[in-house]
């Protein structure tokens, strides 16, 4: 069965974390490195078709996945991925360029903007969730729901810098 994205409300309780920091070999430091890395690689594998179908650089389809789940500004993006505005503003325009993405003017506040998907963005989002479905159930067949959560969770908790 695939995987779903979820919510932090879906997921099991936090479980309790070690006050103290872990202590780790050189090795296994190492091996983490090398295991996040790895990772990196494989995810960005599994998004090239849709990179270079779209003319996309490599945030493209993560950009599409986040705004799948709900539209936001581009600071809030700028954010995530801890880039410069700059950077995500050159990535919201070959998305916009591609007719994946489309932003409105906030009705609060006329000087911001929010990014949402077009209808195409939003095929290019199904199908992202389909292959990324797919691509992770191959991948994590043999660890349990409840281990790929506390791994997302261990993950997002590390990207935070907690």
């Amino acid at each position: 069965m695939p995987l779903r994205a979820v919510s932090s409300s879906e997921t099991s309780p936090e479980p309790e974390r070690a006050k103290a920091a872990p202590v780790l070999s050189r090795d296994e430091i190492g091996f983490f490195s090398q295991s996040l890395s790895a990772a990196r690689g494989q995810f960005t594998q599994a998004t090239k078709a849709m990179c270079a179908e779209f003319g996309l650089a490599p945030r493209g389809p993560w950009i599409i996945g986040i705004l799948g789940r709900t539209p936001m500004a581009p600071h809030a993006l700028a954010e995530i991925f801890s880039v410069g505005r700059s950077l995500i503003t050159a990535e919201l325009a070959k998305l916009s360029d591609a007719d994946l993405i489309h932003q409105e003017k906030d009705a609060s506040d006329g000087r911001r903007v929010t990014l949402s998907l077009t209808p195409l963005g939003r095929k290019a989002y199904d199908r992202l969730g389909a292959d990324m479905g797919g691509f992770l159930t191959q991948r994590l067949a043999g660890y349990s729901r409840e281990e790929i959560l506390l791994c997302a969770r261990m993950l997002s908790d590390f990207a935070k810098g907690e």
